[in-house]
């Protein structure tokens, strides 16, 4: 009886730790979104140098690269585990 215990235990800290892994992730690709934003913003603006604003173009399209690798990761564990 108690082996049973010990199996289910298990199962559910390892849900836990997957649950906690997803929310983290669901936290950074927030933040990279909200980056994303807060850099167009800026560019809309128009009071950057040009060169400055060229800099955080380069920066969004890192960004933007980092939230699709995350949102396929995201995928991946939602669908797998």
């Amino acid at each position: 009886m108690t082996e049973i215990n010990d199996e289910i235990k298990l199962v559910i800290d390892s849900n836990k730790a997957k649950t906690y892994e997803i929310d983290k992730l669901k936290e950074r690709i927030n933040d990279v979104r909200e980056s994303i934003s807060v850099l167009s913003n800026a560019i809309k603006c128009g009071f950057l140098h040009d060169k400055h604003s060229l800099i955080l173009q380069e920066w969004i399209v890192e960004y933007v690269h980092d939230r699709d690798q995350m949102l396929t990761h995201l995928t991946e564990m939602q669908d797998h585990g």
